[in-house]
């Protein structure tokens, strides 16, 4: 139960986390987001850390891990957003939405989780939820039989993420977790500030006040929905926390139905409410 609960928490980072890079793109673009987003993020939880004297112990097997993870998981992140960018939307999303389930199956095969028969019910229907909650069925309607631009890129992204949590599951369990935060974010600033600065971006825009605390608010968000992935891995089964993260989808639509007014497609209620429930029954039974 509990490490389903961490990963039902990091889904709550990574959904209000999407929703304010989404906001903070819109302003400065994508890439001064990333850099701007882990910069904070990280500075914010190397003070966290050693204000509560838990500062990590950092070995040259974590770089390994850390390196693997900040490659696959920034590829996998142009990835997500160039697919997006391409669309349909409506058929994008629940492909990408599937990259729990990857993680899980990945999980299983090799680091030899096992489940029960009504576990592996629960996640399932967890999963169904996920594409259902995913999909605005009435936009989908409008693009069948139209090019799919955006799928294939869809479905490296798919793939990225799955390999990375199954890596994130294997490194959490391997070394230090804040150490390994700590150098994969380096990793990951350096990737992005070299791509600024080959593309000569300049980093201005920034320094708005107000960009600035939305930019602080995501790499918040994003740092701590990693630790609380990492956490939930060493409490119990990563596939548990991996299902539990998966239930992301549910915060951009109750976002889009509180702040933007928006009325979702029926069935994508019908979605929220089946995986609501899987999680649910995953719960009663972990």
């Amino acid at each position: 139960m509990e490490a389903l609960l961490f990963g039902v928490g990091a889904a709550v980072a990574f959904g209000f986390g999407d929703y304010a890079a989404a906001m903070s793109s819109r302003r400065v673009g994508v890439a001064l987001t990333a850099l701007g987003m882990q910069v904070i993020g990280v500075v914010v939880f190397a003070f966290l850390i050693a204000a509560l004297g838990r500062w990590p112990r950092f070995a040259w097997e974590q770089v390994p891990w850390a390196l693997a993870l900040a490659l696959i998981g920034t590829v996998s992140l142009v990835a997500l957003y160039r697919a997006f960018a391409l669309g349909p939307i409506a058929v994008v999303s629940p492909v990408v939405a599937s990259y729990a389930a990857l993680s899980v199956v990945g999980i299983v095969v090799f680091l030899g989780e096992r489940f029960t028969a009504g576990q592996v019910i629960a996640i399932a229907v967890t999963f169904v939820g996920v594409v259902i909650a995913s999909t605005d069925v009435r936009e989908l309607r409008t693009t069948l039989g139209r090019p799919v631009e955006g799928v294939r890129i869809g479905v490296l992204a798919t793939l990225g993420f799955g390999i990375w949590g199954v890596l994130l599951a294997a490194a959490a369990r391997a070394t230090d977790l804040f150490a390994l935060v700590m150098i994969w974010r380096v990793f990951g600033i350096a990737m992005v500030a070299a791509f600024v600065m080959w593309r000569r971006m300049p980093l201005a825009p920034l320094a708005v006040r107000s960009t600035l605390a939305i930019v602080a608010l995501v790499g918040v968000l994003d740092i701590g929905a990693n630790v609380l992935l990492m956490l939930g891995v060493q409490s119990g089964y990563a596939s548990f926390v991996m299902t539990g993260s998966g239930a992301y989808p549910i915060i951009p639509a109750v976002l889009a139905i509180l702040v933007l007014r928006e009325r979702l497609a029926p069935n994508q209620y019908l979605g929220v409410a089946i995986l609501i429930a899987g999680l649910v029954g995953l719960g009663l039974q972990s």
